[in-house]
């Protein structure tokens, strides 16, 4: 309901309407009614103390105001604000309206009038846009007119050049107006000091006790310190504070409005602590108190009639947009105004907060100037600040000036050489700020601390005064930080200025931590005998991102001790209350939302030095309404991206990361500190630094923090910072890889086993980012050492993986032996190539060599070849108990033994030096793959080392066997005369016995072994038979509104049952190939999954939509709905029985009764994955249960283990032997939890076994089907016991399902064509198992689905091929038909019709052999009946 003003100017807005329109209608009598309304409840307005920063609509500010709902009447009326801007304030408007008689002058000042009290609702960018003609009419007026137009026209100037645009376009006119208002405000000031001695003459001081000569006889009781007290500075603002508390309590007169200090912790009525006191002659008068001290405080503008004070309020209002320019600051010192604003900011004598508030806006602006600032405060304006009254508008002016003036560094450099104690007085002046009642105040107040902390002094001082609490404060308490019943209490614009503030606090605590870290690392540095350069006090220290990481490394060197400023962070909850904000983030949204994250990870990765703030890391935090969250968690998802993609944020959470995961496990010095978290229920006390490590390490880890170091590697957007986070992440790896743990599960992942480690290091994402890249190298070369256990030549950095550093050690452990009457031969060669003949002849005759004879010498090795180029090889050393023998890698062109006339190396260079440590064990049987440049903790460099001949030829044939793709530590005697070559492993074939696993790949071979006794496995038999698939038949819907979405095979294999879209269950058989019934099992809901009991009673269905998910148990006798399992995305049998059910919703596993339906158990684990997919199932004895990747006791609902998320896609299932769990493409040992391999072409994919438990098939599901429009069109089968692919089956349509029969002779695939929205075509094919497609299948592929048979091969091989082996069809088809007597008992069903399926596959046979002319040796032996069985 609107207000009585706001009604009265809606009935004024009618009258106005309906008498505009007649001829000479005087429009003044409303206009002055209309701004008499205006005036009265702005007064009101500005009574409640608003912010005097804030430019929102009243109504906003406050929405029960009068002022608000007046102004909203107004501006509902287009019209009538048209008409006012447009018409009323021309000077021609009575003469374009023909009327005579009337002076236009006065229309003019009531229209500038109430313009200028409508300015709080007015948006002056419209207002003025493309309106010259106004602007230079109101420039006239405020020249040449008379007042108290002048005043008014140029209030609506200073509105009017507030826009940049405007101000700009009239820059001429603003040079001429510029100094004719400075000496206005000049003359006006001067005449108010005139003016000024006669009032105070007649006037009664009624509070002349706040005078500093009287102020020493009122003086509070209390705890005040004496100190403080004497270096108060500007103690009567104290004092004026405290009058207002007094005064305000004292007021009785309802219409006059209370002001509400309890915001401001400075207002206190210490009246009461006084003893009391006979009353002065001037305190007779109470209720008059708040009249004089509300000009003190608060201040008012008084529009109407015009007072010297507000002329000189509307001319410093249009001075402070034209205070920002250059060009108009000779002005500014040519009329002195500095003198001017200095006069304005004595409150006392002005009597006029308000005014002194305008002063302080265009002090402010004139700060931009570095010129002025330092005049400023050459002239004690500083003091000046400090006299300013508080609480008061113009102390909340005071605060922007503080921020403008800490922007100018000089200036703040002669601040800071300032007495100490007047530096004292600013910073309490500015802690004050941080508490007052405006927003504006302590963002300004909290900028400007942000930016004079680089000051030491101001620090200092900063820190005497408990300011860190104080600032920490100014977000402690905000409702945005609370509870989500306090967050809903509190309005948008409050949240946004909520928001503002929470991003200048941490932009400020980050630059506060930032120098009290350089003062920490110098201190240490000096301790340790080192030194940094240190600025003095007065001047500004800055420290590079780089260098900040460098101090940070200094202090986490260290002993520990405590260090105040994150010891007193800490016991404030300020990290804990940091991580909520980065948290919170998630759901903010405006601008400074990147640079708070930032600042505040940057806040969390100084203190992280601390082990206390890296043990809270891993401690979980309440979020609301959200579950508690570990802090790394929060991290984690800041460097992932999750919270904020923007590199910058990212960056910062990785060096929170680094700081925490790469701390030294022993710090240098003694220590004998304990470690706990503060305000812990459960107070976890650690014992060294490395127990607290090893915590951090744990949490990163079981927080996914592999998985998301591992991709952020892979990055390579945004390009710019690609380069820079990969580094970090790979700093961040290689400093979690020392934990046993991570080094095992890392070493099997494709980063490192295909080498994908080295093609990162190759290039920078970036040319320009080259510096980057070679950080990335540094740490992924030590991320190399650490997983492979060895040490890289430097000069091998690209060509280094795991294959090539254990060829290496391999090569390092192999013993040189060589022929030495060849070395002798080869000498003698040489002599004789000299022409020492005699020599050579001695040498042959003493040693018994045989005569030379010439012969053709081999060519040498390709790698040596001069056409070869020489590349960089790995340094090879063997290190012994005594000494080590090095040797620098040099170019084998050189050496060309069967070449006479190829000179000897000019330069070999062999180091032999003393081991260290002989008596380390590691160094007895450990070899190092790293050259030693020195001998480590030796004075004085290595005797030069001694070369041999045996040392020449050893080097050189190490570096032969270093060739070999395959090295063995055991080898034969080295040929000198040939080139050495390590033998191939040889693969299996017909009689090789090689390996115990390794079967030939040939079947005839393998049938061979199995007749000649020699023990024969079936996993070639299985993937020969699951290379092949032919379809056998198609099933579709009679309906074209529905399609299919899964199918199973029953379990008496002779009918399928097919769910659709339509949420019906189709039952068809599959001899015929008909439909034969059709149930209605989900109303609407799409069914994506269907199992059935083993046998055949029963059946789960589960569906899942955006809206609901669902999951049912039916009777398939009756096909009776037994009960719901409402909310379960996802449900399942026990694998042994069937009288279990285990369904899935989110995280959350429950399991539940088949028979009753009742809930046995729920599973929800204490750290979730947050999986993609996460399908709860049994293991294959039903003990376990493995849900969102936790591993689980089912019969203690317990977790076990928690397996470490590589993956979003699947949480995992067990394989058939119970001994391995496969998630995604990770594949680990359930026996002590290691990842023993890795799929890549399991990525995203379903994992289905066959029941002989020796194939899987792999099907593509990366989304649920409702929610993607690609899908995979094949599918794949791998071994399931080595995982080695057999083959992709590409079935040229998307695949929504499969299954597989419960002999395994067959599978189910649902095929459909077109997009998940519009299925052009829907059909079920069934494929058999081993029987390989061809041209016939393809061309008679329709012609088929009629057929009421399956059509298969006929037994025999092809009779149109001449490659025929007798032995091996025989032997096939006695495998064949013996495999098919053992188990074909389940498939008696099926023998009755045996003949005639033989008849019609000999029929197709000659058919085919007809057509055929060749085929390959595996084409001519035909496996029809191998598709009848699994072979196990």
């Amino acid at each position: 309901m609107d207000s009585g003003p706001a009604q009265e100017v809606t009935e004024l807005l009618r009258q106005w309407e309906e008498q505009q329109a007649t001829p000479n209608y005087d429009p003044i009598p409303t206009l002055t009614r209309i701004a008499e309304i205006i005036e009265a409840e702005t007064e009101n307005f500005m009574k409640k103390d608003p912010d005097p920063f804030d430019e929102r609509h009243p109504s906003r500010t406050d929405p029960e105001c009068a002022l608000g709902h007046a102004l909203k009447v107004m501006f509902k009326k287009d019209n009538f604000m048209t008409k006012l801007v447009n018409d009323y304030v021309r000077d021609t408007y009575y003469s374009r309206q023909n009327i005579i008689g009337r002076d236009v002058n006065k229309l003019n000042v009531v229209a500038c009038r109430l313009t200028l009290d409508l300015m709080p609702g007015l948006e002056m960018s419209v207002v003025f846009q493309d309106n010259e003609n106004l602007i230079n009419r109101l420039v006239g007026w405020a020249t040449n007119s008379q007042e108290p137009l002048q005043s008014y026209a140029t209030g609506l100037l200073a509105a009017a050049m507030e826009v940049q645009e405007i101000a700009t376009n009239f820059r001429d006119l603003n040079a001429m107006l510029v100094p004719l208002m400075l000496g206005r405000l000049h003359n006006l000031r001067n005449k108010s000091l005139e003016e000024k001695p006669q009032n105070q003459s007649n006037q009664t001081r009624h509070f002349a006790r706040f005078d500093k000569r009287t102020s020493n006889e009122f003086k509070p009781n209390g705890p005040s310190n004496g100190k403080e007290a004497e270096d108060a500075g500007g103690g009567e603002m104290e004092l004026d504070s405290s009058g207002v508390g007094s005064s305000s309590n004292l007021i009785k007169s309802p219409p006059t409005p209370q002001k509400n200090n309890s915001k401001c912790p400075m207002v206190t009525a210490w009246y009461a602590q006084d003893p009391p006191s006979p009353p002065h002659p001037h305190e007779t008068s109470s209720n008059s108190s708040w009249v004089e001290m509300e000009t003190y405080v608060i201040g008012n503008i008084q529009i109407h009639p015009l007072t010297d004070a507000t002329k000189q309020m509307l001319i410093l209002r249009y001075l402070t947009p034209m205070g920002e320019y250059q060009e108009f600051l000779s002005h500014v010192f040519e009329k002195d105004a500095l003198g001017l604003i200095l006069g304005y900011l004595n409150v006392r004598e002005s009597k006029d907060s308000r005014l002194a508030f305008e002063a302080l806006k265009y002090l402010a602006a004139l700060l931009c100037h570095k010129k002025f600032s330092i005049d400023f405060i050459n002239m004690g304006g500083l003091q000046k600040f400090l006299e300013v009254p508080r609480p008061s508008v113009a102390a909340t002016g005071v605060s922007i000036c503080l921020y403008y003036l800490a922007y100018c560094e000089d200036a703040m450099e002669r601040v800071c050489q300032l007495p100490r104690r007047t530096l004292a007085d600013l910073v309490r002046y500015a802690l004050w700020l941080l508490e007052c009642s405006h927003d504006s105040g302590r963002c300004h107040a909290t900028m400007f601390f942000g930016l004079s902390f680089q000051f030491r002094v101001i620090l200092e001082e900063f820190d005497n005064q408990d300011g860190l609490r104080k600032l920490y404060n100014v977000i402690s308490t905000l409702p945005i930080l609370g509870s989500d019943e306090e967050e809903l209490r509190v309005s948008d614009d409050e949240t946004c200025a909520a928001r503002q503030i929470v991003r200048h606090v941490c932009v400020a605590l980050r630059r506060y931590f930032e120098p009290h870290l350089r003062i920490r690392a110098s201190l240490v540095a000096r301790q340790q005998g080192d030194t940094l350069p240190e600025p003095p006090p007065y001047k500004a220290s800055k420290s590079s991102p780089e260098e900040i990481q460098e101090q940070i490394e200094i202090v986490q060197h260290a002993p520990w001790s405590r260090w105040p400023p994150v010891d007193e962070l800490l016991e404030l909850g300020g990290v804990t209350l940091l991580l909520q904000v980065v948290g919170f983030a998630y759901d903010w949204n405006y601008n400074g939302r990147a640079e708070t994250v930032r600042s505040a990870l940057d806040v969390i990765s100084v203190c992280c030095v601390a082990p206390r703030v890296q043990l809270l890391l891993t401690e979980k935090i309440s979020m609301r309404e959200s579950e508690m969250i570990a802090g790394v968690s929060i991290v984690l998802a800041a460097a992932d991206g999750d919270i904020i993609v923007e590199p910058e944020v990212q960056k910062a959470a990785l060096n929170v990361l680094v700081n925490c995961v790469c701390a030294p496990l022993h710090r240098s010095g003694i220590s004998t500190a304990r470690f706990s978290i503060p305000g812990s229920s459960k107070k976890k006390t650690m014992k060294s630094y490395e127990d607290v490590i090893q915590k951090v390490w744990e949490s990163v880890r079981t927080n996914n923090g592999i998985m998301v170091l591992l991709s952020l590697m892979m990055t390579k957007s945004p390009i710019t910072d690609a380069d820079r986070i990969r580094g970090l992440a790979c700093r961040a790896l290689c400093g979690l890889a020392r934990c046993s743990t991570v080094r095992q599960i890392i070493s099997k992942l494709p980063l490192f086993t295909t080498s994908q480690i080295q093609v990162l290091m190759r290039d920078p994402i970036l040319q320009e980012k080259r510096q980057e890249h070679v950080m990335f190298q540094k740490y992924a070369l030590e991320l190399l050492e650490r997983v492979s256990g060895k040490s890289k030549h430097m000069g091998a950095e690209f060509e280094t993986s795991l294959a090539n550093i254990h060829r290496a050690n391999v090569v390092a452990q192999t013993k040189i032996n060589y022929n030495e009457r060849q070395l002798l031969q080869l000498v003698q060669r040489h002599l004789a190539a000299r022409g020492l003949t005699e020599s050579a002849a001695t040498l042959q005759r003493e040693a018994g060599l045989p005569c030379p004879c010439p012969a053709p010498a081999p060519p040498p090795p390709p790698v040596y070849t001069p056409s070869t180029p020489v590349r960089t090889r790995m340094s090879i050393s063997r290190t012994s108990s005594s000494s080590s023998l090095q040797r620098d890698s040099f170019g084998l062109d050189h050496l060309h033994m069967n070449n006479e006339d190829s000179p000897m190396p000019s330069v070999i260079k062999i180091r032999k030096v003393q081991n260290p440590n002989p008596s380390t064990p590691t160094s007895e049987h450990k070899r190092s793959l790293q050259k030693q440049l020195s001998i480590a903790g030796a004075d004085r460099p290595p005797s030069p080392p001694r070369i041999t001949l045996h040392s020449i030829i050893t080097e050189y044939l190490y570096n032969q066997h270093a060739l070999c793709k395959n090295p063995v530590v055991t080898c034969p005697q080295f040929n000198l005369f040939e080139p050495h070559k390590c033998p191939e492993p040889r693969p299996g074939g017909l009689t090789s016995v090689s390996s115990r696993h390794t079967e030939p790949l040939n079947i005839c071979g393998r049938l061979v072994r199995r007749e000649l006794g020699t023990s024969s496995s079936c996993r070639e038999h299985a993937a020969l038979a699951h290379s092949n698939f032919a379809a056998s038949r198609t099933l579709r819907l009679s309906d074209d509104d529905a399609y299919f979405t899964h199918a199973i095979f029953h379990p008496t294999q002779q009918q399928l049952l097919a769910a659709t879209s339509s949420g019906d269950i189709r039952v068809f058989n599959l001899f015929s190939g008909t439909e034969e019934h059709s149930y209605r099992v989900h109303d609407s809901y799409i069914i994506y999954h269907i199992q059935s009991s083993r046998d055949g009673l029963l059946l789960l269905a589960s569906s899942s939509t955006s809206w609901r998910t669902h999951s049912a148990l039916w009777n398939m006798k009756e096909f009776e709905h037994c009960f719901s399992l409402d909310n379960e995305e996802y449900v399942e049998f026990s694998k042994m029985t069937d009288d279990r059910i285990i369904g899935t919703k989110g995280e959350t596993a429950t399991i539940y009764d088949t028979l009753t339906g009742r809930e046995l158990m729920t599973l929800k684990p204490s750290i979730s994955n947050q999986y993609g997919k996460n399908r709860a199932t049994f293991n294959p004895t039903d003990e376990l249960v493995l849900s969102d990747g936790v591993l689980w006791d089912v019969n203690s609902g317990k977790e076990i283990h928690k397996f470490d998320k590589l993956n979003q896609t699947h949480s995992g299932v067990f394989h058939p032997n119970g001994l391995e769990v496969i998630s995604n493409t990770e594949v680990w040992d359930l026996r002590v939890f290691h990842l023993l391999r890795t799929v890549p072409s399991l990525d995203k994919s379903e994992v289905i076994f066959n029941p002989g438990r020796t194939v899987l098939y792999a099907v593509c599901s990366d989304q649920d089907p409702e929610e993607r429009s690609q899908f995979d069109t094949s599918f794949k089968t791998l071994s399931a016991h080595d995982y080695a692919s057999i083959a992709t089956i590409d079935v040229k349509r998307n695949i929504y399902g499969l299954s597989v029969s419960p002999y395994g002779t067959q599978i189910s695939v649902v095929e459909n064509l077109g997009d998940f929205e519009q299925v052009q075509e829907s059909c079920v094919k069934i494929y058999d198992v081993g029987r390989k497609r061809d041209h016939e299948d393809d061309v008679e592929e329709d012609e088929e689905e009629d057929m009421t048979g399956r059509s298969e091969n006929d037994d025999g091989s092809d009779s149109g091929s001449e490659n025929d082996d007798d032995l091996a069809s025989s032997l096939l088809r006695n495998a064949v038909m013996g495999l098919a007597e053992e188990e074909s008992s389940g498939e008696s069903s099926r023998g009755d019709n045996e003949p005639d399926r033989r008849e019609r596959r000999r029929v197709r046979t000659r058919r085919r052999a007809a057509e055929q002319h060749s085929s390959d040796s595996d084409g001519d032996i035909e496996l029809g009946d191998i598709v009848e069985f699994d072979f196990d």
